[in-house]
């Protein structure tokens, strides 16, 4: 019977792993088989979790940015952060991706990892409350058990995780902290407020420039902070796709996504923030 880091979202009680089925299940008999969309439903037997949704335009757009290599500085710097975080491991490591979205970036550093020789058992969980985003990981063959729950409430055990990493998602609440093991780190990525800074005058009409803020939850202290900053040249389309898969694209309405669309973009400022945080 193999220990795994999961509670029963019903009872609370550890969760075990049938060898044949691969499905979920507490001594009291409640039962997670994984769906046909490829992910574990941990949700509470007969309740209903509130769920979101990212809409198909955005997900098409983010899908097609990322898969066309316009972020890969920023996939560098993420393999190279978590190689130095798991190559010096002595154990199994259990890595959590919290709002994996459709895993695109869990799966690029995976893919590093192992092709970097990692030696070590590693387990990798992605979790998000968003059921068409963890149906397009699955269908993209992330390496991860993809789990959906309220991420208000994660199905692990304290302590139970070696790094956990928010690559399209702030840290909210303190279940990240609480799944997180005391040696362990959380991997942060944060636009700054010059991230798609042309597009952005376009929304924003009074646009002045502002310092970044972070906000951390108590008992974390930032261990490292990496500054990735590179500019692009975008169509039209391409800038609308950006805009798209932006947090702040439900400010543009039709006039101001046509003027976007209607010519290209030298030069284009894209810019993250790559923390490394550790308990304190």
């Amino acid at each position: 019977m193999m220990t795994l880091p999961l509670v029963c979202p019903t009872c609370a009680l550890p969760l075990h792993q049938h060898e044949a089925s691969k499905g979920f299940y507490c001594e009291a008999k409640h039962h997670f088989d994984r769906l046909e969309q490829g992910y574990y439903p941990l949700v509470k037997v007969k309740a209903k979790t509130p769920q979101s949704s990212i809409s198909r335009q955005q997900m098409r757009a983010r899908q097609f940015l990322l898969q066309s290599g316009v972020f890969q500085p920023l996939v560098d710097t993420l393999q190279q952060q978590m190689l130095a975080l798991t190559a010096t491991a002595e154990h199994e490591i259990n890595w959590l991706d919290y709002q994996c979205g459709d895993g695109f970036y869990l799966t690029q550093i995976h893919q590093y990892l192992m092709s970097e020789g990692i030696t070590q058992p590693m387990a990798v969980w992605g979790v998000s409350d968003a059921e068409n985003a963890l149906f397009a990981a699955s269908k993209a063959n992330t390496p991860a058990s993809l789990i959906f729950c309220s991420t208000k409430v994660l199905p692990f055990t304290n302590h139970s995780m070696d790094v956990v990493t928010l690559f399209d998602a702030p840290i909210k609440g303190q279940e990240c902290l609480r799944v997180l093991k005391e040696a362990g780190r959380i991997v942060l990525v944060q636009p700054s407020n010059q991230h798609l800074w042309q597009i952005k005058q376009h929304v924003y009409p009074d646009l002045v420039e502002k310092p970044s803020q972070l906000n951390i939850p108590k008992r974390l202290s930032i261990e490292s902070q990496q500054q990735v900053s590179f500019e692009i040249d975008v169509t039209g389309e391409q800038a609308v796709n950006l805009l798209d898969s932006s947090l702040f694209a439900w400010r543009a309405n039709d006039e101001i996504r046509h003027q976007i669309k209607s010519s290209p973009i030298s030069g284009l400022k894209c810019e993250f923030e790559v923390i490394v945080l550790k308990k304190s």
